[in-house]
């Protein structure tokens, strides 16, 4: 049975705070490489810096100007740091790897096998190398300007009994990325990717199954848990250290509210806005991103985006569909350009501020785990009870192997992406997730520079190239038959 909150209640700050058990000198901001993995030393302070001068290109202003989010003049232009302080099997295999035959499928059940120790441990090496200062380095170097950075409610502590996931370690390497993105002039938006129990029962959120928040007497616990950790993000990120490195916040990554059901999602949105702005003051703090749950934008007609600084975020991807992956090339990115660019304009005048938080340029679900540990793919038909098969070409042999990649499907790869940040930029910008995987090369932004599928510098290229092509963004319908 699904549960509606329709009454908006006050939450108090609580005080979980895991950087203020850090007292010593800060020892971790070096930038400086090495073979093994930076580990921050236990009981480190990381200080932030009072230098917000850097600017990472021409196109964006310097950290200590403000991006113009409200009337868009500046594009967010960014890729997500995901895999990293949450875990996700299709970005990182090996992490789970090794303990799949013991039922392992997400940071939760990771943890819980490991225990305690031995996942620390493992969590650590992983946080230490998978993200470091070269990260910042390569993504100023590609014209980027924004990062988005998924984190679990348990890097702020207040587990309860049962929760295994291993707490207050993650916020620390978080503090220390900042420094990293503060020194090359890239903004960092922090977003609550894993709620308690679980918004949507994904790997992502650090839990599969079962959605137990906002779903159930204890779901509706787990979503009134939630914004306290809202309001201690918000407070924290609203300080002067962190308000011109840190000026947007995403409240909490996909909600399911076609499981869950919209209107629960949008009540507790306005007692999430309430929250946060609670701890700030209106029209104060960072702004804060309502990702869609995956309705329409006319279900969030009551928020008022310009004057509660917010914004609205949607994940648009092909492979998830089987009427779009089955599209031919030529009108995939006729889609892209004119549906999508749409939507995003569409949103824009409706509600205010949109960007799209996630989107790759993939056109099959064949990445290892995408769909989770070992439930197959849409494509070649193996994905749950789906009767779907590309065809003719239904394997997902290959579709990893960038080696394989023709320089005609390079140049479609290319054409999509640029289609598709047009259409983005009718909003507020973009995210491409993610920067970087172990084996899933069309998800990984780094991989398709390297691979020459993606451009070296994002803001290198001409106007209107959708036009260009002879899909103009921004038209009121479209045929989607190519």
């Amino acid at each position: 049975m699904f549960l509606v909150i329709a009454a908006a209640i006050a939450v108090p700050l609580v005080l979980l705070k895991p950087w203020d058990k850090n007292n010593n000198e800060n020892n971790g901001l070096s930038g400086s490489e090495s073979a093994k993995p930076d580990l921050i030393t236990p009981g480190t302070t990381i200080t932030p810096s009072t230098d917000n001068s850097a600017q990472p290109n021409s196109y964006t202003p310097p950290l200590n100007q403000p991006f113009d989010y409200a009337n868009g003049t500046a594009k967010m232009r960014g890729v997500n740091l995901g895999g990293w302080l949450v875990l996700e099997p299709f970005i990182t295999p090996s992490l789970f790897d090794p303990y799949i035959m013991d039922g392992v499928v997400d940071e939760w059940t990771l943890c819980e096998h490991l225990g305690p120790d031995a996942a620390r441990k493992l969590l650590e090496d992983h946080y230490a190398s998978w993200v470091t200062e070269d990260t910042f380095v390569q993504i100023k170097k590609l014209g980027l300007n924004h990062v988005r950075v998924p984190i679990g409610f348990w890097a702020m502590g207040g587990l309860v009994l049962g929760e295994p996931y291993v707490a207050n370690i993650s916020w620390n390497y978080l503090l220390r990325a900042i420094e990293w993105a503060r020194k090359h002039g890239i903004r960092v938006m922090v977003e609550l990717h894993g709620a308690p129990g679980s918004q949507n029962g994904w790997n992502h959120s650090g839990r599969v199954g079962q959605i137990r928040w906002l779903n159930g007497t204890d779901g509706v616990l787990n979503a009134q848990r939630t914004l306290p950790y809202l309001q201690q993000m918000t407070a924290f990120f609203s300080g002067s250290a962190y308000t011109h490195v840190s000026p947007v916040m995403g409240i909490l990554n996909e909600p399911a509210g076609f499981l869950i059901g919209g209107e629960a999602v949008v009540n507790w949105y306005k007692q999430a806005v309430a929250a946060i702005r609670q701890a700030t003051g209106l029209g104060k703090g960072p702004w804060a991103v309502l990702h869609d749950g995956f309705l329409s934008v006319d279900a969030f007609s009551g928020f008022k985006a310009q004057t509660d600084r917010l914004m609205i975020d949607s994940h648009l991807y092909i492979m998830f569909t089987e009427d779009l992956m089955s599209l031919n090339q030529t009108a995939q990115v006729k889609f892209a350009c004119q549906s999508w660019g749409s939507l995003a304009t569409t949103s824009t005048k409706t509600f205010g501020p949109t960007m799209v938080g996630e989107f790759s340029v993939a056109v099959n679900d064949c990445a290892t785990y995408l769909n989770g540990i070992n439930v197959g793919a849409r494509w070649d038909g193996t994905f749950g009870n789906s009767a779907y098969r590309h065809s003719p070409d239904s394997t997902c042999a290959g579709k990893n192997d960038a080696s394989t990649y023709t320089a005609e499907y390079k140049t479609f790869l290319k054409q999509f992406f640029l289609a598709q940040i047009e259409a983005f930029e009718q909003g507020a910008g973009w995210f491409y997730w993610n920067f970087k995987t172990e084996s899933n090369p069309l998800w990984s932004y780094f991989d398709g520079v390297e691979g020459g599928w993606l451009p070296e510098d994002a803001n290198d290229r001409g106007p209107g190239y959708c036009t260009s092509l002879g899909y103009p963004v921004n038209l009121p319908s479209v045929d989607e038959s190519g």
